[in-house]
């Protein structure tokens, strides 16, 4: 008997180490950015060209399933099973086509969201720093630095964020903090969602280009907190188009952009359902851009990808928001089979009109 309880109490003992030792890396990881921070530029982004109002741009937005998702991967907070990449060479390979595809198109300005900074689902590798030396001038903005104690074996440490590259001269760069009202103890490893404001200057002009990046989607099912978080970069935008800029915000909005029923694909799923992003909610001055509905943004990691199944859920949640003043020449997703992401990139061409 006494063995018995011995072997119990040990067990306990190992459970209850155990157990403090998850909490502690919780603890140690724990993100706790201020409300605004100065975001450090390039040094070279001061040299590059300001923009004007004789040419078009183009700007891609990209949500990269943090270097370890693509057509033939799950995860276990989709319904799925997969932790992390396979192995680092297949995060390696998804950088090289997510590089591929973004040369291809040659954009001024490019918005990634979902972009491992040095995680361990994706081998540690700073995909950031890997894809700045191809593409150019760019800042990091973190938005989930914590240690994620799901599932057993855990996920473990996490660092990613959104990263925004632009060909022109870019005059600063903020991290705005978004409301995150997560109860305990998920607040304590939980995304910490925010905005990356780049502010591009117009030659010629007090004017701005007001570029915002963000990436809205939330596992948490708390429509409150995506509601407020709306709200604020409404109050974002509305603001600096008072001031007389120019405002493009892009990403994944982590909102269906169109009711289930109009879409030719299944949206409908029991693992995690956006809320309908409602375009008449948008202020004044401001419009909704997405490209072709038929072609879908984003899939659930459920299963891995199979074009010809009916189960496939997809959705249509990446777009624009772009104000009044600004000519939009045209929206268009590329439809790669989510071959190197678990979202397909956007590409909006557009050009400044005089105020």
């Amino acid at each position: 008997m006494k063995s018995v309880l011995k072997i119990v109490g040990g067990l306990i003992l190992a459970f209850a180490i155990l157990a403090s030792v998850v909490l502690i890396l919780i603890a140690v990881y724990q993100y706790r950015p201020a409300e605004v921070v100065e975001i450090d530029l390039p040094s070279g982004w001061q040299d590059s060209p300001q923009l004007s109002f004789d040419r078009e741009y183009s700007l891609l937005s990209w949500s990269i399933g943090f270097g370890s998702r693509n057509s033939s991967s799950d995860n276990f907070m989709e319904g799925g099973y997969g932790v992390r990449a396979r192995n680092r060479q297949v995060v390696r390979e998804n950088l090289e086509g997510i590089y591929a595809e973004i040369a291809e198109h040659d954009p001024d300005l490019i918005l990634l969201q979902a972009i491992d900074h040095e995680s361990k689902r994706s081998f540690n590798l700073r995909q950031d720093e890997i894809l700045g030396e191809a593409l150019g001038y760019g800042v990091y903005t973190p938005n989930h630095k914590a240690y994620i104690p799901r599932p057993w074996p855990p996920l473990g440490r996490t660092d990613a964020g959104l990263a925004g590259f632009s060909k022109l001269k870019v005059s600063s760069a903020v991290r705005l903090q978004l409301t995150n009202n997560y109860s305990w103890p998920a607040r304590m490893y939980s995304i910490r969602h925010c905005l990356e404001v780049l502010r591009l200057p117009v030659e010629n002009e007090e004017a701005e280009l007001i570029l915002i990046n963000l990436d809205l989607k939330s596992y948490a099912g708390d429509t409150k907190n995506l509601e407020s978080q709306m709200k604020e970069l409404f109050e974002v935008i509305e603001s600096e188009r008072a001031l007389g800029n120019y405002v493009i915000a892009g990403g994944d909005f982590g909102q269906t952009l169109l009711p289930f029923s109009d879409l030719s694909y299944k949206s409908e799923n029991p693992h995690w359902e956006p809320s309908l992003l409602d375009s008449k909610s948008l202020p004044e001055g401001f419009t909704l851009v997405y490209g072709d509905p038929d072609i879908a943004t984003a899939r659930l990691n459920d299963k891995p990808y199979d074009p010809e199944s009916a189960e496939m859920t997809c959705f249509l949640t990446d777009a624009f928001i772009v104000s009044d003043g600004i000519e939009i020449i045209s929206c268009e997703t590329f439809d790669l089979g989510f071959e190197f992401s678990d979202h397909n990139p956007l590409l909006l061409n557009f050009s400044l009109g005089q105020h």
